[in-house]
């Protein structure tokens, strides 16, 4: 982490202990992440505080989608919705320059077919924890 920014971890904590005073007992978390290893460590850390923490940022969608210990859901990455003959959405030309050339290149968004990523939570209205927790992938 960059030692320049907050915390992700503590500003978080401050944001769960805020929005459950205001009375809410739902809270869904996206942590927009480069590492997936501080997702996964995300998830665990509010395991039990939130309903569910879903990444986001990677654009691939992980198969890793659980209930934790103390009822959080939780998957790595959700994914992307956008052109599936792509680089994370942009013209695989325009980003296979960006990495061969390392100069700048402008992205273009990809034409053609695309894709739908995402996922689906059914929470109990009882407890306010995850009964199911289903990937979308279409």
């Amino acid at each position: 982490m960059n030692v320049l920014t907050e915390n992700p971890f503590i500003i978080c904590t401050k944001i769960v202990k805020s929005v459950k005073e205001k009375g809410a007992d739902i809270i869904i978390v996206d942590f927009h992440a480069e590492a997936t290893a501080e997702k996964i460590a995300m998830g665990y850390y509010l395991d039990g505080e939130v309903t569910a923490v879903y990444g986001t940022h990677t654009h691939v969608q992980t198969a890793d989608e659980k209930i934790l210990e103390n009822g959080t859901g939780y998957i790595t990455d959700i994914g992307m919705t956008g052109p599936k003959k792509s680089v994370i959405g942009m013209e695989i030309a325009a980003s296979l320059k960006r990495f061969v050339t390392t100069l700048p290149e402008k992205y273009r968004v990809a034409k053609g077919e695309s894709i739908l990523n995402g996922c689906i939570f059914e929470i109990n209205d009882e407890d306010c924890k995850l009964s199911s927790i289903r990937r979308i992938n279409m």
